[in-house]
């Protein structure tokens, strides 16, 4: 019988937190939540930032609680979000602190860089297009309003790249999360000259990147964890989800949690105007491939709107009768722009909605049910134009949507989006984040020869539900 391994999945996300630890046998692989815990930025004089310090705190919980449950732990891998970093001086200590990605204080110079029509530009070099949170604008707005950073600054790790070192000692900034910056070459495998002076961001301030499937060394500050490896992984929660999903037909990938990235995984990017005007970003996965996505608002609508209301779901029961109750009631007359700057990131999500209702000469609903069917039905037709818009840019013809991360659990939303669509909508009951992460790990511990090997191992046992179109 072969050696089972244990290894553990540090995923966080802009919620939440968790530990997951995989059993592999090379027969299949066994989950086991370690822990969870809750996740979020706060706001200080005007500005977001993220809890770097209780984040590792939770991550080193999560870890000692693996291993004083599975002794046999011999590796962790972290991924987390996109585009949020840390800046390190050259004894790698902290000197400006980590600003959340959904922080405004980078519109006016993405408004600067439209108004001067270097969207193109820009695009031409990285592939992405221009989004206020992007690492590249965030570094400029830091530079301009902290001058002396410029000076203090040593080395930009982004966020998952941090607690890697934190982990580990080692700094490294990895393929996938490297590509969400803006400075990666979009047709190469370095960072882009031109897009570093564009944003007058040192070149030494990177390195690399690495492509993800190493190890990085030993864990070190946790006391009484010992033997266990830092594995290097695709450190973009989202290159994780889509490369935990085998290659099965011509499917379109939706990774739907508080975004939904739409996209697919193709041997070249997706630099046509078309491309550029839809928002479609030419992001990386973990061994440099290409990944070109759109990101739109996700179930962060239903997450901000919950709060409004007093009867909001608390168990999976609630939740379940809220589904039905929503499923039954009628179909929303006017859906969510989801283009609307205004939803970023409002205090008041409800009255957000309202008010963009009423501009298009809609009706607001009058409880949380009407919400949730008016949210789902507002996902799912972004998502479908988004697939159509990708399937004329991307000359190919999708025939099935696959959809993972928290969303696949909404079998409203999933059967919103067939009928949106067209399409047969496939729900993997697989915790694909984790499940990537995992997959990484095992290919830097030499258990499997490649991400295609592990999906030919794990499909079999993998649990799905299809829906099929009924409009």
């Amino acid at each position: 019988m072969p050696k089972e391994r244990v290894i553990a999945a540090v995923d966080l996300g802009a919620s939440s937190g968790r530990v997951i630890v995989g059993r592999f046998s090379g027969e299949g692989l066994v989950l086991e939540e370690a822990h969870r815990f809750p996740n979020g930025f706060h706001e200080l004089n005007g500005n977001d930032y993220w809890d770097v310090g209780g984040l590792l705190a939770e991550i080193r919980t999560g870890i000692r609680a693996a291993k004083e449950r599975f002794t046999a732990l011999e590796s962790v891998g972290v991924d987390t979000w996109g585009v949020d970093h840390a800046l390190l001086d050259a004894g790698h200590r902290l000197v400006y602190p980590v600003h959340a990605y959904r922080d405004t204080r980078t519109e006016p110079v993405r408004d600067r860089i439209l108004r001067a029509g270097d969207a193109e530009h820009l695009y031409g070099l990285t592939g992405l297009p221009v989004i206020n949170y992007n690492t590249g604008l965030q570094l400029t707005e830091t530079l301009e309003t902290a001058p002396t950073v410029r000076e203090a600054c040593d080395r930009v790790l982004m966020l998952s790249d941090y607690f890697n070192f934190l982990l580990s000692g080692q700094a490294v900034n990895e393929f996938s999360q490297a590509s969400t910056s803006q400075l990666l070459d979009v047709r190469g495998i370095g960072y882009s000259k031109k897009a570093l002076e564009y944003f007058g961001v040192p070149a030494k301030w990177f390195e690399g990147p690495v492509r993800a499937g190493c190890g990085l060394g030993s864990l070190r500050g946790i006391d009484g964890v010992d033997g266990v490896t830092v594995s290097l992984v695709p450190g973009h929660d989202t290159s994780c989800a889509f490369e935990a999903i085998p290659r099965d037909g011509n499917s379109l990938i939706v990774s739907s949690g508080t975004w939904n990235l739409v996209g697919t995984i193709c041997d070249a990017p997706l630099l046509s105007d078309e491309a550029r005007e839809l928002g479609i970003s030419n992001e990386r996965c973990g061994d440099g491939g290409y990944r070109p996505c759109k990101t739109l608002l996700g179930l962060w609508l239903l997450e901000r709107t919950i709060p409004a209301f007093q009867n909001r779901p608390a168990s999976d029961a609630e939740w379940s009768a809220l589904t039905r109750a929503a499923e039954n009631a009628g179909t929303p007359s006017t859906l969510i722009d989801l283009a609307d700057e205004s939803l970023f990131n409002p205090h008041d999500m409800r009255g957000a909605i309202d008010a963009q209702l009423k501009r298009r000469g809609g009706t607001p609903p009058d409880d949380l049910t009407g919400y949730f069917r008016l949210i789902c039905a507002s996902l799912a037709r972004g998502i479908a134009d988004t697939a159509t818009s990708f399937a004329s840019i991307a000359g190919r013809e999708f025939d099935n949507i696959v959809i993972v991360g928290g969303g696949s659990k909404n079998t409203l939303l999933c059967k919103e989006l067939a009928d949106a669509s067209g399409m047969t909508v496939t729900s993997y009951a697989l915790e694909a984040t984790s499940v990537g992460n995992l997959g990484y790990q095992l290919l830097a511990l030499g258990e499997v020869s490649s991400v295609t090997a592990f999906h030919d191992i794990i499909r079999p046992r993998l649990t799905q539900r299809r829906y099929s179109p009924q409009k």
